[in-house]
């Protein structure tokens, strides 16, 4: 399938529920796009995504579960016509939000998962996705984990987000090696919530991750559980309502990063 080959395709993991991954994917997603680029955010959680809630659930319109229906005949044009609007520049296929049984619910394999990204990547500049925690279990997501440009793994100083972190990290840094045969191999940590109570501070986690320099692999974003719940009763991303909020200049950082190295 044709590519757009300046578009970069980036995912956000959480090593387990409960992190924050939504909310940084969709901070960060608004965060890209007020700085200029396209962006077609992909919320693929199929049965606990949530982004939609944080950017646009008035007007969210059709989900991932009309998008899998017409696997078969996507394109650029069909699914152009499924995403919302969101802000100026972002735009955002939501997850299903009507429990459905599972004799109704499409099938979702690796090969249809990675041609909707690749036909997003026609349409923007970057593709986020919002993935399921811990989506390397589900084989549906493999071909996404170990292709897509990035992978930002987000997890939180506690013990058991860092039990699952370490071996999340290393499979990551295993799978994704074989396929882009870079050192690192796209993969960025995100340490989420990071605040002076926590019962692990930043540089055990960073320990048990071989993470001890600072390094572009590796992002602390402070905990601000008041700022994060405004935004989501209002429906708005982070940044839209407070750009001087300590996660949001966090978050907007990251994107200045981003934008500034796919630039270059």
């Amino acid at each position: 399938m044709p590519m757009n080959d300046n578009a970069h395709t980036l995912g956000l993991m959480g090593a387990k529920g409960g992190v924050g991954t939504t909310v940084l994917a969709t901070s960060l997603a608004w965060a890209l796009a007020q700085r200029g680029l396209r962006v077609v955010m992909l919320d693929l959680d199929r049965h606990n995504g949530q982004a939609a809630l944080h950017l646009c659930e008035r007007n969210a319109g059709p989900t991932l579960r009309e998008a899998l229906q017409a696997a078969q005949r996507m394109d650029d044009t069909l699914l152009d016509t499924l995403l919302t609007p969101c802000a100026n520049g972002l735009r955002l296929l939501p997850a299903p939000r009507a429990w459905v049984p599972a004799s109704a619910e499409p099938t979702a394999d690796g090969a249809q998962l990675l041609r909707l990204v690749q036909v997003a990547a026609q349409l923007a500049d970057c593709v986020l996705l919002d993935l399921p925690a811990a989506a390397m279990a589900n084989e549906a997501y493999l071909p996404l984990l170990r292709t897509i440009d990035e992978v930002a793994l987000v997890s939180e100083p506690t013990l058991p987000a860092t039990f699952n972190a370490r071996r999340a990290w290393q499979w990551l840094q295993d799978e994704r090696h074989d396929t882009h045969g870079l050192e690192q191999a796209g993969c960025t940590f995100a340490l989420n919530k990071v605040q002076r109570q926590h019962a692990l501070s930043p540089e055990q986690v960073w320990r048990t991750l071989g993470l001890e320099a600072a390094t572009p692999d590796r992002r602390e974003l402070p905990r601000s559980d008041a700022a994060v719940a405004s935004a989501t009763y209002q429906g708005q991303a982070l940044g839209a309502l407070d750009g001087r909020e300590p996660l949001a200049r966090a978050v907007g950082q990251w994107a200045d990063a981003l934008a500034a190295r796919w630039a270059s």
